[in-house]
């Protein structure tokens, strides 16, 4: 499993529900590392506030239940406006940004 690289910022999701703005600045969405089975979904966006959240802003969803061993995906994505994350339901994973 690919592991945070040196100067990155992390935080692990771990069930609940609402909004939450990561940054208000311009930073990159690098990676997502998804530990196993939970229930839930995760939208991410590129927005400053959980006010600018809007089907134009999402850069990615995590629809979930979903099974299966552990897993990193390398996501990149440049958010010029902040780092915005919605959950639903139980959802359980770690993301990375600089």
């Amino acid at each position: 499993m690919s592991q945070p690289t040196a100067g990155d910022q992390w935080v692990s999701v771990s069930g609940g529900v609402g909004t939450t703005v990561i940054s208000e600045k311009n930073v990159v969405l690098k990676r997502i590392i998804i530990p196993g089975s939970y229930v839930g979904t995760i939208n991410f966006h590129d927005a400053p506030s959980a006010a600018g959240t809007t089907a134009t802003s999402q850069i990615v969803s995590f629809g979930l239940p979903s099974t299966g061993g552990p897993t990193s995906l390398d996501i990149n994505a440049q958010c010029k406006k902040g780092l915005v994350y919605q959950a639903t339901g139980t959802p359980v994973m770690t993301f990375t940004w600089d």
